[in-house]
């Protein structure tokens, strides 16, 4: 280890003293960042126990993700989710805010995926070798799925449900759960009968979603919605075809999926949200802006885009404000005024912000917001707004989502809370817009001699006897 130098352990915090231009790296060992010792020892000491203190403070308020998830009850990668979504805070470590756990314990009920171990001897109380029956009848398909190691060499896929829809096969018609909960080993259960009855509501809709994949050349996108209990159907067009109205007489044509047509809504709010989000994802067509200001509606102090297509970065620069940093804005992205002191003030960084945005739809988190602080930085640099002012050029990634979701809730970035993670982190959002709700039917090249799929000839798929989802 070279003699001028040290390394600061994760205790002493050197990220933060580093980012606040405290300390400064001055070479590596082994993969670990060293510090000169000089600077070390004469390092301010009420910086140092403030950095300190906010980092214990944090931990204090917040809990690692085993014990997070063993506070509420939840997988896992249900926080990891909530997490991405926004809908919970996270930080360092990887620590989640207890206040926002406890309060989504009690809004979001029945969100939480289940593995189907719990799902059957958990939530159905039924053995769970049955639950293949379930599966097979068509009621229920995996919500996500991950891949766990087993070994050093293999893994296996691991399929989540959500907890609603496994609460929901309570109520299916028909079905006595009462005579399957108990059974010994080796019995056979009542359930497998109705794996043998196909299709279901569920296979009657997926497959009217590939025969509409198939004929228009298009992807459909199915969801059985867990607030409805019906189907949403939605597609993406090419030149405005297929339309609304063709989609609805072939569905009335269709003999199996037809009789279900009052179960299924066609271009649900999310499908347009879908279709937006694809649009803003093709080449040149848009960027993400994210800004870091001194205070709420304040000035900017950095600000970052990137390429929605691409993720490329644009730009990335901290701006001098020519004010002071808030002590709470401070705390949320951590960026001092020492650290700004000698950037560029927002003048000098405009006329790229104009050039890297220029013939795009700027996608921002919360476009309100920042576009407010773009413009009320022009106007103190008494400079013209040009193409940032017009608000139809803006789009807000936050209204989408919540419109996608169908929340009336202000949804958290769940981001790094500086200019380009937040970038990303939004941009991480209009994929996840972009790919509809539900599962997602692309067409299927016709095998040699097959023909051309035509409108649905009513025999697609039998009738189901147990409604499913």
């Amino acid at each position: 280890m070279p003699a001028h130098s040290t390394r600061i352990d994760q205790a002493g915090r050197p990220p933060e003293l580093v980012a606040r231009k405290h300390l400064a790296e001055v070479d590596s060992y082994k993969g670990w960042p060293m510090y000169s010792t000089a600077a070390a020892r004469v390092l301010d000491i009420e910086v140092v126990r403030s950095v300190i203190a906010e980092r214990m403070a944090w931990e204090v308020a917040s809990l690692p993700r085993d014990a997070a998830a063993a506070r509420i009850g939840w997988h896992w990668s249900d926080l990891a989710r909530m997490g991405q979504e926004g809908r919970i805070t996270t930080g360092h470590g990887d620590r989640y805010l207890i206040a926002d756990l406890d309060q989504l314990a009690e809004e979001a009920d029945g969100e939480q995926y289940v593995t189907a171990q719990a799902a059957a001897t958990d939530v159905l109380e039924i053995r769970a070798s049955d639950w293949k029956y379930v599966e097979a009848a068509g009621w229920i398909c995996p919500a996500h799925t991950y891949e766990q190691e087993v070994g050093r060499h293999r893994t296996v896929t691991v399929a989540l449900y959500r907890l609603g829809d496994v609460r929901a096969l309570r109520e299916i018609p028909g079905v006595d759960w009462e005579a399957v909960r108990g059974l010994p080993k080796g019995a056979v259960s009542p359930l497998r009968e109705y794996a043998k009855r196909a299709p279901t509501r569920a296979a009657a809709v997926r497959g009217f979603a590939q025969a509409l994949a198939d004929r228009h050349g298009v992807t459909v996108w199915a969801w059985a919605s867990p607030y409805s209990g019906g189907w949403e159907l939605d597609w993406e067009r090419i030149e405005d075809l297929p339309t609304e109205e063709t989609v609805r007489q072939e569905l009335a044509d269709d003999a199996v999926a037809g009789s279900y047509a009052a179960e299924i809504t066609l271009c649900p709010t999310w499908g347009e949200v879908t279709r937006e989000a694809r649009a803003l994802l093709e080449p040149g067509r848009a960027a993400v802006l994210d800004t870091e200001t001194t205070d709420l509606y304040g000035r900017t102090v950095e600000i970052a885009v990137i390429d929605a297509a691409t993720g490329k970065k644009l730009m990335d620069t901290l701006v001098n404000p020519g004010a002071p940093i808030s002590d709470g804005a401070r705390w949320v992205h951590g960026i001092t005024d020492e650290m700004v002191a000698d950037a560029r003030p927002f003048e000098a960084v405009l006329p790229r912000l104009r050039k890297v945005s220029k013939g795009r739809t700027i996608c921002a988190y919360n476009a309100e917001f920042d576009r407010a602080v773009v413009l009320g930085d022009v106007q103190r640099a008494g400079k013209k707004p040009m193409h940032l002012e017009p608000e139809d050029s803006w789009y807000c990634l936050m209204q989408a989502y919540a419109d996608w979701l169908g929340s009336h809730r202000w949804l958290r970035l769940g981001g790094s809370h500086r200019a380009l993670g937040d970038c990303q982190s939004a941009r991480d959002v209009l994929i996840t817009l972009s790919k509809g709700r539900g599962s997602a039917f692309t067409p299927r090249p016709p095998a040699p001699g097959d023909p051309v799929p035509g409108p649905p000839t009513g025999t697609v798929l039998a009738a189901a006897a147990v409604p499913g989802t």
